[in-house]
């Protein structure tokens, strides 16, 4: 029978029984429909609540009683009408307020529900379930500081209490706490220790702290346990991978892809260990993969754009950047990499504009003031190159192709003792820091030749610019390579 028709079927007689009689019958049915709520029976449950209501229409927690099982089932409507009616009946009531607040979550109606769940606790302030359900309302309304309140209140009365130690430990996980993270993934282990996801979220968290042997340890105990899990996989290969075992990440990156051929991310790793190889055709598939199952996979346009420009095919890698920026356009490498593609193609107002935007977004990158300082160099505007080299020395002091730069304008406006204080400084950064060498493209390079020429070192000079001859060249920097063979020609250095 349904619920509808149960509301209306006790019989005038039943009404005609004294009033205590009345109640245990009540009773009885309460319990009823408890024992049916217990084994998940809620339809019948429902039922024997109905007719203790029909018994006693002003028995509040039967309506509350019923309310929880129409819930089960989630006719959140008339769970809804049952709440309200006990509110009526007793508009103190906090387990009715509570339930109000569930329903509103399922129904997603975040506000309503802390609503009712703040009235619910101030009703009842030692009820641990509402602070539960309130952490959960947090949690999806994004505040942080209140869930890891209302977890602390159920830790420090029901220390072993589950749900409390993995909300707590999540969230610490989304604010990037990760020491606190792993305190509470571990504790949560302590008391279930056969938790695949607390494994791998602690794994995660050891590896954001570079702690990559503890984070294998974790990832391979995920695996253990949820082996058929393609994620595990995937993040274990990264750690691996991290780890300068190429062949175990291959292997952990092959058999995520064997359980989830719809993981874009895996494809995109293994594209990473290709380049590493230089393997750029199959790197290039991999991406191209990526790209396929997930258009907005930022990481497989960066090693896209990163292929295209390796093997010298700017059109497609600036297609790459276009898309990145029109995923983000507040994506500062975009622009960057975008913005030596444009330089290489001889587009300096495009170059400009670019760096330009960068700077809005910030005026502390190096990279723009550095690339932006070349290209008013290059157009002759010789005190705003200076005064973009000298911004990006500032941010960035050990910059030696800026020094470089900035000596060359120096020397051009017949300011020598600055010429030779910035050469003198870039040359000494260079002797102490060896790793800055690799930082240098086609235009340090060129920099640095001229830099030589100056100080008297012909034939070191000629080495240099005759190397970024040969970068500009793989690069395909045409309109540069022109500028550094006229003036290889210019200074007898063919």
């Amino acid at each position: 029978m349904s619920y509808l028709a149960q509301n209306n079927s006790t019989s005038p007689s039943q009404l005609d029984l004294p009033k205590s009689e009345i109640n245990a019958q009540v009773q009885k049915m309460c319990q009823q429909g408890d024992d049916f709520a217990f084994r998940s029976e809620h339809q019948s449950a429902i039922e024997a609540y109905t007719q203790a209501i029909a018994l006693n229409p002003n028995f509040e927690l039967a309506y509350c009683a019923r309310a929880k099982s129409l819930i089960e089932l989630k006719n959140y409507r008339q769970a809804e009408t049952d709440y309200q009616t006990a509110l009526k009946i007793n508009p103190t009531l906090a387990i009715a307020d509570g339930g109000l607040a569930q329903i509103y979550y399922h129904q997603k109606d975040y506000a309503a529900a802390l609503v009712s769940v703040d009235r619910a606790i101030q009703r009842d302030q030692d009820q641990i379930n509402f602070y539960q359900c309130r952490a959960l309302i947090n949690k999806k309304l994004g505040d942080y500081p209140r869930i890891l309140l209302d977890c602390k209140f159920i830790l420090e009365h029901q220390p072993s209490d589950l749900p409390a130690r993995w909300l707590n430990a999540r969230t610490h996980f989304d604010m990037g706490s990760y020491q606190l993270a792993i305190f509470n993934f571990s504790q949560y282990l302590n008391l279930r220790n056969d938790c695949a996801n607390a494994h791998y979220y602690r794994g995660i968290c050891h590896e954001r702290l570079d702690n990559r042997s503890d984070a294998l340890i974790d990832l391979n105990r995920a695996i253990e346990l949820k082996s058929d899990l393609a994620i595990l996989y995937r993040r274990r290969g990264r750690i691996l991978q991290q780890l300068g075992n190429f062949t175990g990440a291959m292997a952990d990156y092959d058999r995520a892809i064997y359980l989830d051929p719809q993981m874009a991310q895996a494809y995109s790793n293994r594209a990473d260990i290709y380049i590493s190889r230089g393997d750029y055709p199959r790197a290039l598939s991999q991406c191209n993969q990526a790209i396929h199952l997930d258009p907005h996979l930022v990481d497989a346009h960066y090693q896209r754009g990163i292929i295209n420009t390796e093997v010298g095919n700017l059109h497609a890698a600036l297609a790459d950047y276009h898309r990145l920026i029109q995923i983000n356009n507040r994506d500062i490498h975009a622009y960057i990499q975008r913005g030596w593609i444009y330089f290489r193609h001889g587009e300096y107002a495009s170059v400009q504009t670019d760096c330009e935007q960068i700077l809005a977004i910030n005026r502390e990158s190096v990279p723009a003031n550095y690339l932006l300082g070349i290209v008013q160099s290059l157009s002759g505007l010789k005190q705003e190159s200076i005064f973009s080299f000298t911004k990006a020395i500032e941010f960035e002091p050990s910059f030696i192709c800026a020094l470089y730069h900035r000596g060359l304008l120096h020397h051009d406006l017949k300011h020598e003792s600055k010429a030779m204080s910035d050469f003198t400084l870039a040359q000494a950064i260079q002797t102490q820091q060896l790793d800055c060498l690799n930082k240098r493209d086609e235009t340090g390079l060129y920099a640095e030749g001229l830099a030589l020429y100056h100080l008297g070192q012909a034939d070191a000079a000629r080495v240099m610019l005759n190397q970024a001859a040969v970068i500009a060249q793989k690069l395909k920097s045409n309109v540069f390579h022109q500028q550094i063979m006229f003036t290889i020609e210019a200074l007898s250095m063919n």
